[in-house]
């Protein structure tokens, strides 16, 4: 019946050539069909969502029963699987597909309005590696949640934000744009020559990406009105925060830890970088070599790393463990920043350096400080005042992104009317920890300059 009308609407359309012409009638026709299109595909994706509507319903839980959601870690309904010494991977056998769908839905509602489940998910890898699960079983956990989740076949519709409010796949598909921004580069030390160890390695860095993402969800706050998901919000910082700009990178710079003291002489800002000359104060550091292997016994001087795939993983935990209290007086100092690297290879080789407590930064006091233990490789140094050109950048500090920086600063020296370079060669500084989003981490590349 419905048909028979329309048919005969537009046979009216036809047969009343009078007040419509005929490129009025093809518009009309046209312009039905489209909306025609829209109201269907909204009605489908309407009910292809209704459970994620409902996920939205901040009143109903949508996981683990009826009980109220809340943002709070102590009120959170989340029931813990019981464990014995035997159990650590039973998220991983066949038997708990019913686990590991929940998790899953732990992570859709992660990545939407209740943050506290990325914390959870988290809870749970930590207690993986307390129970002594395996790194493999860790791994396949991580994995799974990334073959069900943002690497999952998605429609193509899926990649439209605006539907990320309704669509758990449109979440999902932002969280893999995020996820995108935030896996890091491979290290120089890895071959990419190989596929089969190209897409190992792409793996391994794409589940730190993740774990970094989960932690940056952990601390999300939703929007104004509440009701924008947390995964849309995060996007939005990290494409905003990616642009560099001077006051956005320092801002960066994580507080409470202590760093080397300096006295901004002059400072070259600029949209694309931020380039200062610094006078720095006397400090001292612990070094190690990154050219030189690890002995056999490295455990009894160095410290545990989670990740010891990355590059310098080895020399990181070798530093750790000294300032951590593997030294001849079995004190454990506090962590300072930023971790020196050198970027190109001298008489002494490649190596890596952490800052000592500053009750260690003059030569009368680095006499006192705890001595490296015999066979670990770590040297303490003392750093005399100097004059540096230092260049800010955001993201990851790979290879290619610091030679890119070297070049930058380079060439803003050769015009610079004040300074010239010295003889040393340029050095790296990391401030954040490896599991900082790209987007919240802050590096420098310096070189020693002198006055022309």
């Amino acid at each position: 019946e419905k048909r028979t009308r329309g048919e005969r609407s537009l046979q009216c359309i036809y047969n009343y050539p009078q007040s419509l012409n005929p490129i009025a009638t093809t518009k009309i026709m046209i312009s039905g069909r489209i909306l025609n299109y829209v109201c269907c595909l909204y009605l489908i994706v309407t009910q292809f969502n209704q459970t994620a509507l409902a996920f939205t319903k901040p009143h109903e839980s949508t996981i683990f029963g009826q009980a109220k959601r809340s943002n709070s870690k102590k009120n959170f309904p989340f029931q813990t699987v019981p464990r014995t010494s035997s159990s650590s991977s039973v998220l991983l056998e066949s038997s708990s597909g019913e686990i590991e769908g929940k998790h899953e839905l732990l992570l859709a509602e992660a990545i939407n309005l209740n943050t506290t489940c990325a914390s959870a998910i988290l809870s749970e890898v930590d207690q993986m590696r307390k129970m002594g699960a395996s790194r493999d079983s860790i791994e396949q956990y991580l994995d799974n949640l990334l073959s069900s989740g943002p690497d999952a076949t998605l429609p193509f519709w899926a990649r439209s934000k605006r539907l990320a409010r309704f669509s758990r796949r449109a979440r999902m598909a932002s969280l893999r744009r995020t996820l995108d921004i935030t896996t890091p580069p491979p290290s120089e030390s890895e071959d990419e020559s190989d596929s089969t160890a190209a897409d190992a390695s792409q793996q391994r860095r794409r589940r730190r990406a993740f774990m970094a993402l989960l932690r940056a969800l952990e601390s999300e706050e939703r929007g104004m009105d509440g009701r924008v998901p947390s995964i849309v919000s995060l996007e939005k910082k990290a494409t905003q925060d990616l642009k560099e700009d001077s006051a956005n990178l320092r801002n960066r710079l994580p507080e409470g830890l202590e760093t080397p003291e300096y006295e901004v002489l002059s400072r070259r800002d600029s949209i694309q970088k931020s380039i200062e000359i610094r006078r720095y104060k006397p400090y001292s550091t612990c070094a190690v070599s990154m050219d030189k292997p690890r002995p056999t016994n490295s455990s009894n001087t160095d410290a545990k790393v989670q990740m010891p795939d990355i590059g310098g993983a080895s020399s990181f935990g070798a530093l750790a463990g000294y300032l951590f209290g593997k030294n001849d007086k079995s004190t454990a100092m506090k962590m300072t920043t930023p971790v020196f690297t050198s970027t190109i290879s001298d008489e002494n080789g490649k190596q890596m350096e952490f800052v000592l407590p500053s009750e260690y930064w003059n030569a009368n006091s680095l006499s006192e400080a705890p001595q490296p233990l015999s066979g670990s490789g770590v040297t303490l140094q003392q750093k005399e005042s100097e004059e540096r050109a230092v260049l800010l950048f955001g993201g990851y500090a790979s290879k290619k992104e610091v030679e890119k920086r070297k070049k930058e600063l380079a060439a803003a020296l050769s015009k610079d009317l004040e300074w010239k370079e010295g003889e040393e060669a340029p050095t790296v500084a990391q401030y954040n920890d490896p599991f900082t989003v790209p987007w919240r981490r802050v590096n420098e590349v310096s070189i020693k300059v002198v006055k022309k």
